[in-house]
């Protein structure tokens, strides 16, 4: 009996797998939206410019404003400062941002893709992949810099 179980449990958990690698990186692209929905918001209630900062070939992000304080390298333990304006995150694993063409180099290894403006635009388009290892799906998010509206791109 438990020799059938096993037979079961081995046939059917690469198809549960497949199944569900899918969902972790779409909730991925759904962290990055949300997180950049984040960071407009704050930009316009704080009316200062925020950047959104990715480790490349990790899964960790980073919400700051645009001020040399936030950027020096003081704060880049990967926790959330106290006074609320600094906010760290991480995709779910094994998902990770791609290196991708442009972005500003930040200290501590950061790679600012999109910098939101207090009037709700971007400063530039933007858009950032993620992956997750082991698939050959790639999402593409993307933000358009005169409206700040973000449209998602799954390839294959």
């Amino acid at each position: 009996m438990m020799a059938i179980i096993i037979v079961i449990m081995a046939v059917s958990l690469p198809t549960l797998d497949a199944m569900y690698g899918d969902t972790r990186i779409r909730g991925a692209a759904d962290e990055v939206r949300g997180a950049w929905a984040d960071a407009r918001a704050r930009s316009i209630d704080d009316g200062v410019p925020y950047k959104f900062a990715v480790m490349p070939g990790q899964p960790r992000f980073r919400i700051a404003p645009d001020s040399p304080g936030s950027w020096d390298g003081a704060s880049d333990s990967g926790h959330d400062s106290d006074d609320g304006k600094v906010k760290t995150g991480t995709l779910p694993k094994p998902v990770t941002f791609e290196q991708g063409d442009g972005g500003q180099q930040e200290s501590g290894g950061w790679l600012t893709l999109v910098t939101f403006l207090p009037d709700g635009t971007c400063k530039d388009d933007a858009s950032v992949a993620v992956k997750e290892q082991g698939y050959a799906l790639i999402v593409v998010v993307s933000v358009r810099g005169l409206t700040g509206s973000v449209s998602v791109e799954v390839k294959k």
